[in-house]
């Protein structure tokens, strides 16, 4: 009856850590998404530099925590749906300074398929225009990316139901 306490303790550890796991497959990621409005929403990645070299803290160009942010905005304009697709890397987190990195690229999937091309940036930028039958939403799927051996599984996807 003694160790109930310490079980009890060890068993809110073991579920807090579980919590805390990397819901997109590791690699030091976790993702957070945010509704901007009924068919805009952002969504960004948190990533961890692999480790390829040390901490410096003197070393101003290292940078341990990246985000990588992914927004689609949507609108209707004369009877197309206008969709605005953003990818963003930022130092420290989705509000931190934006930073260039090598690769970046924003795909949206559908309901059309329109992407930038990769390049070394902090943001790419995308839009376009589809019909809208009836001024009804279509679901979007994007995808925000960057290629680099310093940050693992450097993606995030997201995507917004359409109107029903």
């Amino acid at each position: 009856m003694k160790q109930l306490p310490y079980f009890l303790l060890a068993t809110a550890i073991v579920i807090s850590l579980g919590a805390c796991a990397a819901p997109n497959g590791g690699g030091g990621s976790s993702a957070a998404e945010t509704q901007l409005g009924p068919h805009s929403a952002q969504k960004f990645v948190l990533l961890t530099h692999t480790g390829a070299r040390e901490l410096n803290t003197a070393d101003l160009s290292y940078v341990a925590t990246m985000a990588l942010v992914l927004k689609v905005e949507q609108r209707m304009v004369g009877g197309q749906q206008e969709i605005t697709a953003t990818a963003s890397t930022h130092r420290d987190g989705p509000t931190g300074t934006v930073l260039g990195v090598p690769n970046l690229r924003v795909h949206v999937t559908q309901p059309v398929d329109f992407s930038t091309e990769p390049r070394k940036a902090g943001e790419a930028h995308i839009s376009k225009s589809i019909p809208a039958s009836g001024g009804k939403f279509k679901t979007v799927t994007a995808e925000a990316s960057f290629d680099s051996p310093d940050f693992n599984n450097a993606v995030v996807s997201l995507t917004i139901p359409g109107d029903q």
